[in-house]
C-alpha cells in the first residue's frame, strides 16, 4: 500500500501517462521489434502485484503503444495479491498450473483451474486473484492488456485500480462463466467464450484464403474490445503479406523461422525469431511470417480489435487485395524477393518448397 500511495504523475513532461505509470512499477521494460523467448526472460520483485514480472512492448521502439504484453512468474505455493483493473486483458499459460479466483464486491468467489497452454481473460474490472498450487515449480504466464490506451486517456492510478464500477452486462458471477462453455460463430472463424482449458483442444477452420493448407481460430473473450487468434500453417509454405493498426502481438507457440515487414514504399527488413518468441508490426508495415523448420509453424495472436465489437470499419479490408483497395498482397503481386529468399532458407535446411506455382504481375 506505501508503494501505491507514492505514485505520482507529472504533467507537461516528454513522458506518456503509461509511460509514466511503468517507470513507477519498478519492473524491467523490453522494448523491440522481436522479443527472442519469453519463456526465460528476466522478471524481478513485482511490488503491487507480487510475483516476478517484467513489461514488454513489441513494435516499433519509437512508436507510443496502444496495447502491452507482461510476463508474471508465481514462485511455488505462492499467489498474488487480488486485483481489479478498467482495462481489458488476456493470459495465457507458458508453464505450470494454477487456479485463478474472481469475484464482485460483496460477491461469491468463482475459482477455475489452468495448465500450460491454457488461454483466458479476466471480466473487467472484475476482482481476481492468481495461485500457484505446485509445490516445487513456478507458474508463468504472458498477460496482453490495453492499459496503455486507458492509462493515457484517464491519467489517473486510482480510475485505472480504485474503480466501483461494475460491468454487469458483461459479468454478473454466473455459476458457469468459466466452465469453458462457449458460442461458436464458423462463418467468422470464432469461438467466443472465457476459457480454454487447453488451446490444443479448438477446433480450426479452413484459412487458405491467407495461404496454402493455412488454418485457423479467431477468439473473443468476455465481450472485450481485445481478441485474439491462432494460425496453423503447414511446412515449406507461407501466408500473404498484409498490414493493419499497431498493438497485435504475436507469440510463436511452435516453429521457428523469420518475418519479413516494411512500410510502403520501403525495403522489406528481416527479422528471425523462434518457439517462444514475440513480435509485434509496426503501425500500417506489410509483413508476413515464414516457417523455416521441419514442423508446422502455430501462431498465437493478441490484437487490441476484434470482431464481436467493431473500434475500425476496415476490418474487412485485411482480407482484401491492395489491387482492390484492401491491405492483403495476393502472391502474384508480392515482390519475387519474397518467395526466392524462402526457398533459399529451406534449400539450407534440406526442406522441400510447399507452394503453388505463381505467376507475377504488374505491381505498379
Amino acid at each position: 500500500m506505501a508503494h501505491e500511495a507514492a505514485y505520482m504523475e507529472a504533467i507537461y513532461g516528454e513522458k506518456t501517462s503509461f509511460d509514466q505509470f511503468l517507470q513507477w512499477e519498478e519492473l524491467p521494460v523490453t522494448r523491440n521489434f522481436v522479443i527472442d523467448d519469453i519463456r526465460t526472460i528476466e522478471v524481478a520483485p513485482w511490488h503491487r502485484r507480487g510475483g516476478l514480472g517484467c513489461y514488454i512492448i513489441v513494435g516499433h521502439p519509437k512508436d507510443p503503444p496502444n496495447a502491452a504484453a507482461y510476463v508474471c512468474e508465481i514462485p511455488p505455493r505462492q499467489s498474488l495479491q487480488p486485483q481489479k483493473q478498467m482495462f481489458e486483458e488476456m493470459i495465457y499459460v507458458l508453464k505450470g498450473r494454477g487456479a485463478t479466483s474472481v469475484w464482485l464486491d460483496n460477491g461469491k468467489k468463482q475459482t477455475f483451474e489452468w495448465q500450460e497452454r491454457s488461454l483466458f481473460s479476466i471480466p473487467i474490472n472484475a476482482w481476481h486473484q492468481h495461485f500457484n498450487g505446485q509445490g516445487s515449480e513456478s507458474a508463468r504466464f504472458v498477460g496482453y492488456t490495453n492499459a496503455p490506451m486507458v492509462f493515457n486517456l484517464y491519467h489517473s492510478y486510482d480510475f485505472v485500480f480504485n474503480n466501483n464500477y461494475q460491468f454487469l452486462d458483461r459479468y454478473r458471477g454466473e455459476e458457469d462463466y468459466f466452465s469453458g462453455k462457449g458460442v461458436a460463430v464458423p462463418d467468422k472463424r470464432v469461438w467466443d467464450t472465457s476459457f480454454i482449458a487447453d488451446i490444443e483442444k479448438l477446433q480450426f477452420h479452413d484459412w487458405t484464403r491467407k495461404g496454402p493448407g493455412a488454418t485457423n481460430v479467431e477468439l473473443e473473450f468476455c465481450d472485450n474490445i481485445i481478441s485474439a487468434h491462432i494460425t496453423r500453417s503447414p511446412v515449406g509454405a507461407y501466408k500473404k503479406a498484409h498490414r493493419h493498426g499497431p498493438g497485435a502481438d504475436i507469440l510463436v507457440l511452435e516453429g521457428e523461422g523469420y518475418s519479413l515487414m516494411w512500410p510502403e514504399g520501403s525495403e522489406m527488413e528481416k527479422y528471425d525469431w523462434g518457439t517462444g518468441s514475440m513480435i509485434s508490426p509496426p503501425h500500417m508495415w506489410f509483413h508476413q511470417h515464414f516457417n523455416t523448420a521441419k514442423e508446422p509453424l502455430k501462431m498465437l495472436a493478441f490484437k487490441p480489435f476484434g470482431q464481436k465489437f467493431r473500434i475500425s470499419p476496415d476490418y474487412e479490408k485485411l482480407f482484401v487485395s491492395t489491387a482492390a483497395g484492401g491491405h492483403l498482397i495476393e502472391f502474384e503481386y508480392e515482390d519475387p524477393r519474397v518467395r526466392q529468399i524462402f526457398v533459399d532458407e529451406l534449400r539450407k535446411r534440406n526442406i522441400p518448397f510447399n507452394m503453388p506455382p505463381v505467376t507475377y504481375r504488374n505491381r505498379g
